[in-house]
C-alpha cells in the first residue's frame, strides 16, 4: 500500500509547482503532451454503501470505477481502490466495451475467472452495485522510480450523473471544486524524497482528505459543500 497526500491548489500554485517538478521529475511515459484526460464511472451499492464510508472516514473503505484515457473508448480498466488509513492501493484489470455497456445498462457481468471482474459480479447480484456518477479532469502525471513516487495535477474536475453520457465526448458536466480550484496528489511508498518534498512545499498548502467520488456525488445531490469560506 502506498501513501497518498493530496492538497487543494489555485491555478497559480499548481502552475507554480508544475514549473519546479518538470526540471527535476519525468513525465509520465504514457502522457503526449502536456496533459492527459482521464473519465471514470464510479459505482455504488444500492444503499450508497461506498459514498457514506467515504463521507464519514471509515478507516477500512473501498471503490470500484471504470476508467479510460483521452476519450479512448476502445481501452477500458475495471478498477478497485482500497483505503487504510491513509494509505491506498489500487487493483487493475481491463474491461471490453461490451462489458461496460452492460454495467451502464444495468445488466450484471457475465461470471468470470478475473478475480476483479468476479468480484463486481458478486457484489452486483449481493448489493446492487451500479454505476452512480460520472467523473472527468485532465491529468498531468510526474514520476521517479525511487520510492515509487508518482505526482498528478488535476485540473478542471466536473462529474455528471447521466451515466449514459460516459463515453459521450459532448456530455454536459457540472464542476466539481469551486472556480480556479484543482488537486495535488502525492503518492509514494516509505518516504517522500526531501528534494521532491521541497520543489511541492510553497508554503500555502491546504492539504486535505479529498476524494472526488465524494465531492461529486455532493454536487450532483444538489447539496453541495461548505468548507473554508467557500461554496460548491
Amino acid at each position: 500500500m502506498r501513501h497518498e497526500e493530496k492538497f487543494i491548489c489555485s491555478e497559480r500554485q499548481l502552475a507554480l509547482i508544475e514549473s519546479r517538478l518538470r526540471t527535476i521529475l519525468q513525465i509520465d511515459s504514457h502522457q503526449d503532451g502536456d496533459d492527459y484526460g482521464i473519465r471514470s464511472l464510479y459505482f455504488d451499492t444500492f444503499d450508497d454503501g461506498m459514498y457514506q464510508d467515504s463521507l464519514n472516514g471509515v478507516d477500512r473503505r473501498r471503490k470500484y470505477r471504470i476508467r479510460f484515457y483521452n476519450m479512448n473508448d476502445v481501452y477500458f480498466r475495471m478498477e478497485r481502490k482500497d483505503t487504510v488509513g491513509r494509505l491506498k492501493q489500487k487493483y487493475s484489470t481491463a474491461i471490453s466495451r461490451e462489458n461496460v455497456r452492460m454495467c451502464i445498462d444495468g445488466a450484471p457481468l457475465p461470471d468470470s475467472d478475473n478475480d476483479i471482474l468476479k468480484e463486481v459480479y458478486t457484489m452486483q447480484q449481493a448489493e446492487g452495485l451500479h454505476p452512480v456518477a460520472v467523473i472527468d479532469y485532465r491529468r498531468c502525471a510526474f514520476t521517479y522510480p525511487v520510492g515509487n513516487v508518482r505526482i498528478t495535477l488535476d485540473r478542471n474536475i466536473s462529474c455528471t450523473h447521466r451515466i449514459e453520457e460516459f463515453t459521450d465526448k459532448h456530455a454536459l458536466l457540472y464542476p466539481v471544486m469551486p472556480y480556479n480550484k484543482h488537486i495535488l496528489e502525492v503518492k509514494y511508498d516509505g518516504i517522500l524524497p526531501g528534494y521532491i518534498a521541497s520543489a511541492i512545499n510553497i508554503g500555502s498548502l491546504e492539504q486535505v482528505s479529498f476524494s472526488k467520488y465524494v465531492y461529486a456525488r455532493n454536487v450532483i445531490n444538489g447539496n453541495g459543500r461548505k468548507e473554508d469560506g467557500y461554496e460548491f
